[in-house]
């Protein structure tokens, strides 16, 4: 009898080399984290200062110098933002053993109610000493998750600016190798696709950092009206947490209402914090963004959810910042490339 040889579809085997290839690609994402989140986050920089560099090409200055001059101009941002903090940063940690005596005397309290709640049950046990184990706090592995320890990722972000430079100054030949890359007859499509891509992540980026900075703007002031330490630190960083999607309002809210449990014992600041974050939060999503973000970035909340969910989880807080970005990113390649245009059509609003 002639042996009977099954044969594998070419439909099902393709499957199987797709599923293949993602896996690998999110194996390479997950353990060469720190290399690419850097890449990542110097592509976005450069997204945001290339119009910069050509606004000074057109001054007749050479594009390696504007490119210079753009990424010290950024150095030099940075650079302020740390001076104008560092203090501020300095005396908050000084003020990080009251509030965490003060979170211990909050939940004494609440388990000395919870205790009184319960009903006795027989005569009270002899109490026993117990051992609790000081471990690492899960937030801050959460939010090194992807980029190592703090000494890893301070030497690995040292390299941001120098990858920046060399994209902005090269850029011209950057572009020129990448389209080379592809067929005659698919490099209009590829350009089409890069230029997609690259618009909608500055719109994104510049236009996020304009609405942020105007709800520090608003929450500032309110931080230093009802008294609130270190307004000029908390401020910002509310406002710039609240960007986040769906997490931002929490995220904004904790810090200063952890700092207002060592400054006030009455709730009317919590009440003004929580008030004044929510409301800010409300009219940048529902009127500063759509104005000044616009609708490049058709994301259904789906699929920012699944992003984020996803993101997180691969690279913890910071997947959570470039997770809208980068998911936004990918759409702008699926609605250029007829194959995958369902994919970003499902993505879209």
């Amino acid at each position: 009898m002639p042996e009977s040889k099954l044969e594998i579809p070419a439909s099902a085997s393709s499957a199987s080399l797709r599923i293949i290839a993602v896996g690998i690609v999110i194996f390479a994402l997950y353990y060469a984290s720190s290399i690419i989140i850097v890449l990542v986050c110097s592509i976005l920089i450069a997204f945001v200062l290339d119009p910069g560099v050509r606004g000074l090409e057109r001054l007749r200055l050479p594009r390696w110098l504007g490119s210079l001059l753009m990424v010290l101009l950024g150095l030099a941002g940075v650079y302020l933002l740390i001076y104008v903090t560092y203090d501020r940063a300095v005396e908050l940690t000084a003020e990080l053993p009251k509030l965490a005596a003060r979170l211990e005397q909050l939940t004494s309290r609440f388990e000395a109610a919870f205790r009184s709640l319960r009903p006795a049950a027989g005569a009270p046990a002899e109490s026993i000493p117990t051992v609790r184990l000081q471990q690492e706090s899960p937030w801050v592995d959460f939010l090194l998750r992807g980029i190592g320890s703090a000494y890893s990722a301070t030497v690995t972000v040292m390299f941001i600016p120098f990858l920046v430079f060399f994209m902005l100054a090269s850029r011209n030949q950057v572009w020129a190798a990448t389209l080379n890359l592809f067929p005659v007859e698919r490099r209009q499509q590829a350009e089409d696709v890069i230029a997609s891509m690259t618009a909608m992540v500055r719109h994104y980026v510049l236009g996020n950092v304009l609405v942020a900075l105007i709800s520090a703007a608003i929450i500032t002031p309110v931080f230093a009206w009802i008294g609130l330490p270190y307004a000029l630190l908390f401020g910002p960083l509310s406002a710039f947490l609240s960007m986040i999607p769906y997490l931002g309002v929490a995220l904004a809210m904790l810090p200063p209402l952890l700092m207002a449990l060592i400054q006030f014992d009455h709730v009317g600041p919590f009440l003004t914090i929580a008030v004044t974050v929510t409301a800010v939060h409300l009219v940048a999503i529902n009127v500063l963004t759509p104005k000044l973000v616009g609708h490049r970035v058709k994301l259904n909340p789906l699929s920012v959810t699944l992003a984020m969910m996803f993101w997180g989880w691969l690279w913890g807080g910071v997947g959570l910042v470039l997770a809208v970005p980068v998911t936004a990113a990918l759409k702008a390649v699926c609605d250029n490339i007829r194959s995958l245009r369902p994919i970003g059509a499902w993505m879209g609003d």
